[in-house]
């Protein structure tokens, strides 16, 4: 019996029939559970993940305003500080400014510490000013001026101020620079007797932010209100169009666009980060890339307040940001890759169920021939069901060789019990038997024997089988087989007949094998019968067997036996039918008449018809 070394798998079902795919479940099952849970965790972890990339910049940005502002205060309280010290001291009659030679050497002291001052003065009443200024290098000059009729120090009037103060910037023409003052008032009795004047120059401002900025990321910058500059790295070596007027520059066409366009509207859009009080800012895009500006308001520092801040272009620092994308992205693939796990764990659990179901199939249709042992599975409960199964396929394997195939798979198909119960029915029951099968067999062995014996019902069987023939029983060298039953078959005394010279045809090739081989041929006897018979289970109740009794199972037995007579001796084949068989042929068949004859256990005559050459 040949075996198949793959287990059979399920045809795929033509349409729904309400019942679902275990593979498709447990694929799916598996799947969403780690959707769920995988895709809930890479979820938490990527809002977790953005909310604390944009925590982080918001917090590098606060910190980097924060550090701006205090720098700038740093970079300028050394003018407050120096200025109250000289004010201090001339309160409390420690020097006197009409002592030029000492006081120069006070204000060239307080200045030659502190390189942010530019300058240091101190204006009496009548506006005559004692001044210690850089020059070119490293050195500081002293000198008098009268500064009574100086428009802009009239105007000013610095000796009238009620505490100290940073004053508006101004421009100076005989320096070429726009200064930044600080006015700290001199009084005495609580009279004003003058003002000591720390001058702090634009230009050293603008090269404090151009140094700031180099350790931190994006622009710095100092607005004077909202629409002017005060300090920015492009001002660091001066910045052309300044005058009285216009003592810094206009934020409106700044020479660095980006700036220019802070208080842009039309492309103007909000931040996602958090800020830290007192701290503000926004995004523009400008020319196709977006900026984030973040600033603080500092007051204090002259009329108007100061605007600290700096911008960044996103794309600069959005670092954090591609890596939280790679995140997301790593994690999609991960969970892409553990739902293709899950799908392939669900089929392989699966697949040892599906192999199970399609070899009970199988079996269902008694293709036991086809079905191959299921394999052994990691799954204890599943690879014990294979165990049993294959158990089960091999004792069925034998059962296979002692009962008619051909009768059991009907009945399964027809699925009624109905069709077991002992009936009448209309059959063609067949008998062969091997001539001389005694004197063949006498000289061979037992194994020997039994070869020949299953070739030739291997060729008989085979024959009965093509014409749907049911094989009832193997007794000794003979065979009985009979048609229409369990089904009804019409034309069952025509399937017998082409069965019958088929076996005649096969024994004649099988002869000629025979003689080529130095063996004797064999010679067969046929009779066949059409009648009425009893049909179903008959046996014990341990025992039973689907097969038919009655008169015409002993006919057709009796014209198997009649071949002994009314056939040449010698004959390969002998085929006897009865009239009832010949009188179902059709034109295709051609009988021919062998009288009528007795036959053993019946009554009257039986017409007697040969069949083939």
């Amino acid at each position: 019996m040949p075996l198949k070394s793959d287990s059979p798998e399920p045809p795929p079902s033509a349409r729904w029939n309400g019942r679902f795919s275990i593979t498709i479940t447990l694929a799916t099952a598996i799947s969403l559970l780690v959707l769920v849970s995988v895709g809930s965790v890479l979820g938490v972890g990527v809002w977790l993940a953005g909310k604390n990339t944009l925590a982080l910049m918001g917090q590098n940005g606060n910190q980097g305003i924060a550090n701006a502002v205090a720098r700038l205060e740093q970079h300028l309280r050394p003018a407050e500080d120096q200025a109250r010290f000289i004010a201090r001291r001339i309160e409390k009659g420690e020097i006197d400014p009409k002592d030029r030679a000492a006081f120069g050497r006070l204000l060239t002291g307080a200045l030659a510490g502190v390189r942010q001052i530019e300058a240091v003065s101190f204006f009496d009443e009548r506006l005559v000013a004692l001044t210690a200024a850089r020059r070119e290098g490293e050195n500081i000059e002293v000198h008098e001026a009268d500064l009574s009729r100086d428009t802009q120090i009239r105007r000013h009037r610095p000796m009238l101020a009620e505490d100290p103060q940073w004053a508006a910037p101004i421009w100076r023409d005989e320096h070429r620079k726009t200064f930044f003052n600080l006015v700290h008032p001199v009084r005495r009795g609580g009279r004003p007797i003058g003002a000591v004047v720390a001058i702090v120059s634009i230009r050293e401002l603008s090269a404090f932010v151009r140094r700031v900025g180099k350790t931190d990321p994006g622009t710095r910058f100092i607005l004077y209100g909202r629409d002017r500059v005060l300090a920015h790295p492009a001002m660091a070596r001066g910045y052309p169009g300044r005058s009285v007027a216009n003592p810094l520059p206009r934020l409106a066409g700044f020479r660095d666009p980006v700036l220019a366009a802070m208080w842009d509207e039309e492309d103007r859009f909000d931040l996602l980060i958090q800020l830290a009080q007192g701290t503000n800012g926004h995004g523009v895009r400008i020319g196709g890339e977006d900026y984030i500006f973040m600033y603080r308001r500092v007051h204090g520092y002259g009329p108007k307040p100061l605007m600290v801040g700096g911008y960044f272009r996103v794309a600069d620092i959005s670092a954090e940001m591609r890596r939280m994308v790679v995140s997301i992205v790593v994690g999609v693939a991960a969970l892409l890759l553990a739902i293709l796990a899950a799908v392939i764990l669900g089929r392989r659990i699966a697949r040892p169920i599906v192999r199970f179901s399609a070899a009970a199939g199988q079996v269902r249709d008694l293709n036991i021939g086809e079905i191959g042992d299921l394999p052994g599975s990691v799954f204890r409960e599943l690879d014990q069901q294979a165990k049993s199964f294959n158990a089960m396929l091999r004792a069925l394997r034998w059962f296979e060789l002692y009962i008619p195939r051909k009768v059991v798979e009907r009945l399964v198909k027809r699925g009624e019990m109905d069709d077991t119960i002992s009936s009448a029915r209309e059959i063609t029951v067949m008998f062969t038997d091997i001539v001389g099968f005694s004197s063949v067999s006498e000289d061979l062995s037992a194994p020997e024997v039994a070869a020949l014996v299953n070739r030739h019902f291997e060729i008989v069987a085979g024959c009965i089988e093509a014409e749907d023939g049911t094989v009832d029983k193997f007794i000794g060298d003979s065979v009985m087989a009979f048609w229409g039953a369990p089904d009804a078959q019409p034309d069952a005394a025509e399937r017998a007949c082409r069965a019958a010279l088929a076996i005649a045809g096969g024994i004649r090739a099988e002869n000629i094998r025979r003689r080529s081989a130095g063996e004797p041929p064999l010679g067969i006897r046929i009779g066949i019968h059409s009648g009425s018979a009893t049909v179903g289970n008959i046996g014990s109740p341990g025992r039973i067997n689907y097969t038919i009794i009655g008169d015409a199972v002993n006919v057709g037995q009796r014209l198997e036996q009649l071949g002994k007579t009314l056939c040449p001796e010698g004959s390969e084949t002998a085929i006897l039918i009865s009239g009832e068989t010949a009188a179902g042929l059709g034109p295709d068949f051609a009988p021919k008449p062998a009288g009528r004859h007795r036959v053993k256990g019946r009554a009257g005559e039986v017409d007697v018809f040969t069949l083939g050459d």
